[in-house]
């Protein structure tokens, strides 16, 4: 190679080999100012070019993707480090960043298929704790002309293992065919469960039982108003005779000559009706226990539900209700908290609906709110079912997220204590006094019923 001064420049020619490669082209380099590469030692320079031309021509002139100038060889060993090491910081950021962002993608996917894979686990739990024991709901009218298949298709979809079917007479029909409207009730009750094999009426605990071993749907069949009872303890013992195993003390609006309800229509009330129950009502209640038929009090006026809650002798049952704090409506009997707390002395069970709250549908957060607020103030002895958002199924696996609901409690819940309460009815039948009584006339005179005249 040859370096020859030329006006501040020093031009730099390429040795030609006569034994080069046929396709390697001859390259020479103009570096403009020599202040460019003053700082580089000259022999440095020269061992560089040398050895390029060497190999046939001189390296091209690139940037370093490091940021640590030009990949043509001319940096120095420092530079060439520093290069390197900005190049490492550069990937292990870069590493870091990827590693962050697959975190952030995976952890919550992961927890989703972990809170998935625990839902399904908790839904099987639930599923063989229901064909276990019957889950029980309450106040179940059939409407008129319904499919009454696929209404029992819908029931095994929902894991109901027995019903509460409470005769509905009209609140109207007091002092005239309420007894009657009751007697036809109870007879259509039974045409239809003895056409349908997959529903049967039962008249005790271990029948019911039973009949959820056998895949069926237990009926337990009651009075939907003290009303349909015509103020006489003969028809109340005769009821029972037809297999009705619960009476609520009076329906919604509907204040009989014995008891209040928590509503009243005006016109169908006597001048001196109570406000809670009075002698001949505690009378019914006695003659209740004595036959072992369940008393429901959820439609009961305030004092009156205190007052039955202390005369009867077996555990209360409220059907189709609420806590008033919770859900105070029509579509649900709304119980004070103080009589909620009097469950534990009596041994009653409250019954929840907790599908809607008039016309607002609660959710699953909603409805468990709701359970664990009556556990906390009455106990879990006194808990029921008798509504559900969702499904069943849905919302006790998700209850038995909590521990407190484990596998007895829940059993408790969805129908032993109902299971509980109808034994002890049972328990108590014949072991007090026969009662004979008629209601005194002067609590019925206004609204007289078409009878004939007593002797």
């Amino acid at each position: 190679m040859n370096t020859v001064p030329n006006h501040g420049f020093i031009e730099v020619h390429p040795i030609h080999h006569h034994q080069h490669q046929p396709h390697c082209k001859q390259q020479c380099f103009v570096f403009t100012e020599i202040a460019d590469i003053v700082e580089l030692p000259p022999p440095e320079i020269t061992k560089i070019a040398s050895e390029k031309m060497q190999n046939g021509g001189l390296t091209s002139y690139t940037k370093d993707p490091c940021g640590g100038g030009s990949s043509g060889g001319l940096d120095s060993p420092t530079d060439s480090q520093a290069s390197k090491s900005r190049c490492r910081r550069i990937l292990v950021v870069m590493g870091i960043m990827v590693l962050c962002i697959a975190m952030a993608a995976g952890i919550p996917l992961a927890l989703q298929l972990r809170q998935s894979s625990l839902l399904e686990a908790r839904l099987a739990f639930i599923r063989r704790l229901l064909t276990e024991a019957p889950l029980i709901e309450s106040s179940w009218s059939p409407a008129r002309n319904m499919n009454y298949s696929n209404s029992m298709q819908e029931m095994r979809q929902k894991y109901v293992g027995a019903v509460l079917w409470p005769i509905v007479v009209p609140c109207a029909a007091q002092y005239l065919d309420a007894v009657q409207l009751a007697l036809e009730g109870v007879d259509e009750a039974k045409r239809i469960t003895a056409a349908t094999e997959a529903m049967h009426i039962v008249e005790s605990a271990d029948e019911m039982e039973q009949t959820h071993i056998r895949g069926e749907v237990a009926v337990l069949m009651g009075i939907g108003g003290g009303h349909a009872l015509g103020t006489s303890l003969a028809v109340l013992r005769s009821m029972h005779l037809l297999g009705a195993r619960f009476a609520s003390i009076t329906s919604l609006d509907c204040t009989t000559p014995w008891a209040a309800s928590t509503r009243n229509i005006d016109y169908l009330i006597e001048g001196n009706a109570t406000n809670s129950i009075n002698d001949f009502g505690k009378i019914m209640l006695f003659e209740m226990n004595r036959i072992g038929m369940l008393i429901e009090i959820s439609h009961l006026s305030e004092p009156a539900m205190v007052a039955t809650l202390r005369t009867a002798k077996a555990p209360v049952l409220l059907i189709n209700s609420a806590p008033q704090s919770f859900c105070n409506s029509t579509n649900v009997a709304p119980i004070p908290d103080h009589v909620l707390g009097l469950l534990p002395e009596n041994g009653g069970v409250i019954m929840l609906n907790l599908e809607r709250c008039g016309d607002r549908l609660l959710n699953v957060r909603e409805a468990i709110k709701a359970i664990n607020y009556v556990r906390k103030v009455a106990g879990v002895d006194h808990i029921g079912l008798s509504g559900a958002p969702k499904s069943y199924a849905f919302l006790l696996a998700e209850l038995a997220r909590d521990r407190v609901w484990g596998n007895a409690a829940i059993k408790k819940l969805i129908g032993g204590n109902v299971v509980r309460i109808l034994r002890e009815a049972e328990t108590l039948k014949n072991r007090l006094p026969l009662y004979e009584e008629w209601i005194p006339h002067e609590l019925i005179e206004s609204n007289s019923y078409c009878r004939y005249p007593e002797s």
